[in-house]
């Protein structure tokens, strides 16, 4: 009976958890969206019409949904910190140890600066900004670029630290910071997916 309600509960509460943190992207993509119409009128068109293409809706949506966890991000190097903090005062682990925490710390905090850029992207794509099209592939790149090898190194510390940190720090910062870190990598390499085919939208579009 237990084994069969902890996947049930796990499954209730990250339902409730997904439906709370769409809570503010939402809210700011209604905000945002009806007001940024005007920029895809055409000639002949009804106010109705105007709107932004579903894809560079989606993208606007989603660089809200990402970017807002930007701030909350920075909780991830607090953790490290409260983990370097007990290594010094238990005098446990090593070099080895500090290093892995600093690193982790540090792909927390260039997740965090990479994801707060997304806020006024979302508004920017919704409001079709001119200067936003000569942009966009290369910010798409580079977000691609950085989100896939904070990935790849979250990967490879993942697979490491059995044999490089102290047992309990392995734990630790496995759960406590990898893995979040590697989640949040992949929900920022699926936008910027999303944002380089909404550059060819926005490319051929101007482009006419």
């Amino acid at each position: 009976m237990l084994s069969a309600l902890v996947p049930t509960m796990t499954a209730i509460a990250a339902v409730l958890a997904a439906a709370f943190a769409a809570i503010l992207p939402t809210c700011l993509y209604a905000y945002v969206e009806p007001r940024g119409r005007l920029g895809w009128g055409t000639a002949g068109d009804s106010p109705r019409s105007r709107r932004a293409p579903a894809l560079v809706r989606v993208t606007a949506w989603v660089s809200f949904a990402v970017g807002q966890v930007a701030v909350v991000w920075l909780l991830v190097p607090a953790v490290c910190a409260v983990l370097l903090y007990l290594q010094s005062r238990l005098g446990v682990g090593g070099f080895l140890d500090v290093l892995a925490t600093l690193a982790v710390a540090a792909m927390a905090i260039v997740q965090s600066l990479l994801a707060i850029r997304l806020l006024p992207l979302g508004v920017r794509l919704l409001a079709r900004d001119p200067r936003l099209s000569g942009r966009i592939v290369r910010l798409a790149t580079w977000n691609a670029v950085a989100s896939a090898l904070l990935l790849g190194l979250g990967g490879l510390l993942t697979w490491a630290t059995p044999w490089l940190l102290h047992p309990w720090l392995r734990v630790a910062l496995v759960w406590a910071a990898l893995r979040p870190i590697m989640a949040y990598g992949c929900a920022c390499l699926l936008h910027a997916l999303l944002l380089g085919q909404c550059a060819r939208v926005l490319v051929d579009d101007s482009s006419r």
